[in-house]
């Protein structure tokens, strides 16, 4: 498995902390699952006894393990990909997964993570199917690029907007000035209207649309993916509404191509749907 050097990760993801006191970003991420959330679950915290028998000290309790909402494509899959995500030493928990691609007998996984000294990343998991579950093939973690010294306005408009939640790798992407102008703005426009979490834009984001030969959008950074509307999951049925009505808002932003859970022109040219992109939001700008 290729798993970067989490000290690697963690500079580099100083590196875009440090960009902060510039733009005015806040690392604040209120849509991202926590210990409360459905997405993960933890054991009751234990407590140890004293050398006073009256008095008992509470111990830390143990890592949250995610855990994938029942209503999922393939909710194996994705527990596989984030059980291979918490063994990494450096990973305190997983937060968020989605899939990359998912074409059985083969499927990628974004798994977001959270480092235990701070911070945090991407993983692109590939994993198989094995008998009757899944087994991990590889797991790649996102090199976040280096900060610009001077963002332009747009991209501090977006570091600093509080209806947009950005990933660690993603955060990083933004401050690098790799994103498209386009995406920027579409992010902006939907975010009016809606609180959105992003959840990839280039970092960890394969290259090639998985399993063809054809180049991906975010590579080039002209595409993002939204995971969240509202502080809920795309893949929850209840936000269906919220989930259409920002499907529809990012094709009014000039994207040519908008993936969900629902294909919203029957298929016409704009919107698409398929089991990959039933659990995100995708856009993607021809520029």
């Amino acid at each position: 498995m290729t798993i970067p050097s989490a000290g690697t990760l963690l500079g580099a993801t100083l590196l875009v902390a440090a960009l902060a006191p510039t733009v005015g970003c806040s690392q604040s991420t209120p849509d991202r699952p926590t210990a409360s959330s459905p997405s993960a679950t933890s054991s009751a915290p234990t407590s140890t006894t004293s050398d006073d028998p009256t008095t008992t000290v509470p111990t830390e309790p143990p890592p949250t393990r995610y855990q994938p909402l029942p209503v999922e494509v393939d909710a194996a899959a994705k527990r596989t990909a984030a059980r291979a995500v918490e063994a990494l030493n450096d990973v305190q928990q997983v937060t968020y997964t989605q899939y990359f691609g998912y074409l059985p007998p083969d499927a990628s996984i974004l798994v977001e993570a959270d480092f235990v000294g701070g911070g945090g990343t991407t993983y692109d998991v590939r994993i198989r199917q094995a008998g009757d579950g899944w087994a991990v093939d590889s797991v790649t973690g996102a090199t976040p690029p280096s900060p610009l010294e001077k963002p332009g306005r747009l991209i501090r408009r977006v570091l600093q907007n509080d209806r947009i939640t950005l990933p660690w790798a993603g955060r990083a992407d933004v401050a690098a000035g790799l994103v498209a102008d386009s995406v920027l703005r579409s992010m902006l426009a939907v975010a009016e209207h809606h609180r959105i979490g992003i959840s990839v834009l280039i970092s960890a984001h394969p290259v090639n649309v998985f399993g063809t030969d054809r180049r991906s959008n975010h590579p080039d950074g002209r595409a993002y993916d939204i995971g969240r509307i509202d502080g809920q999951l795309v893949v929850d049925p209840g936000s269906s509404a919220a989930v259409q009505d920002v499907m529809r808002i990012a094709a009014g932003t000039g994207a040519y191509q908008v993936g969900g859970p629902e294909d919203l022109d029957g298929g016409g040219s704009q919107y698409f749907s398929d089991a990959t992109h039933s659990d995100h939001v995708h856009v993607g700008f021809l520029s």
